[in-house]
């Protein structure tokens, strides 16, 4: 079997790139994705999966772009098998996954970039590994277990990238009521919240840690991954977009007024 031309994406993954062998070459391997919209389960041929893939993780980009990226998808379908095994799946269609909007999504483009690099996926000692990507890092990128706790600890070290300042979406906001604290809380284990601060960074400047609090003067610390988790999964995934964020405004002078005096009275 003749393989692809590898020039492009030798130079951008140069040390990871590797045969996944015969299997993934073989036209039956396939990966079960759920439909989260309808909760149905679909058995998708994995190049056709990855094809679907790329115009709803990339978009339009030059080959050798749509090329890195397919290998990526790949990698991650490979690595991510079972991930959503309890309801009968491998990979649902959302981003908590890869975006997959059905087979009518893949254009010409993107078959062929899945064709040509069919068989290539990212690996270190023998492992295939996930390697998250991500749409704009926001000017530097993380270590994958910093961002979410089940993925694996692949040897990438976080780097400065200047080509995510000021690209789209690289700053966010998103406005957090004061009411929605409440529910917030519930989901993290303390009912009736009404406060939050950013408590801890990781290495990368990351959100690391959360603390909210009540009234009563009950307090609780949770991990930024936790934080983010629960509040996307009450309000969507395009809300807390990343640990990468501040808090502004009343509810964070509002926690430190009322934990001083928590300190005071205690």
């Amino acid at each position: 079997m003749r393989r692809p031309p590898l020039a492009v994406l030798l130079a951008l993954l140069s040390g990871l790139l590797s045969w996944a062998g015969e299997e993934a070459l073989a036209g039956d391997v396939s990966r079960r994705v759920l439909r989260l919209s309808t909760g149905r389960v679909e058995t998708v041929p994995l190049e056709a999966y990855v094809a679907a893939v790329l115009p709803g993780e990339i978009g339009s980009a030059p080959a050798a772009a749509l090329q890195a990226q397919a290998v990526a998808a790949r990698s991650y379908a490979m690595a991510k098998t079972g991930r959503h095994e309890d309801l009968g799946a491998d990979l649902c269609d959302g981003v908590h996954c890869q975006v997959y909007r059905g087979p009518s999504a893949a254009t010409r483009d993107s078959r062929r970039a899945a064709e040509a690099t069919r068989g290539l996926v990212l690996a270190q000692r023998g492992r295939v590994i996930a390697a998250p990507f991500h749409s704009v890092c926001g000017g530097r990128t993380a270590r994958p277990s910093d961002v979410w706790d089940d993925e694996e600890t692949p040897d990438l070290e976080p780097v400065v990238d200047d080509a995510c300042s000021g690209a789209p979406g690289s700053e966010w906001t998103f406005r957090l009521e004061r009411g929605a604290l409440g529910e917030l809380g519930a989901a993290l284990g303390l009912p009736g919240a009404r406060f939050l601060e950013v408590f801890g960074h990781d290495g990368s400047g990351r959100v690391s840690m959360v603390r909210i609090a009540s009234r009563g003067g009950s307090a609780r610390v949770v991990r930024g991954f936790d934080f983010r988790r629960a509040g996307s999964e009450l309000w969507g995934w395009a809300t807390i977009r990343s640990t990468d964020f501040r808090v502004a405004g009343e509810t964070a002078t509002a926690l430190r007024q009322a934990l001083a005096a928590m300190r005071e009275a205690g």
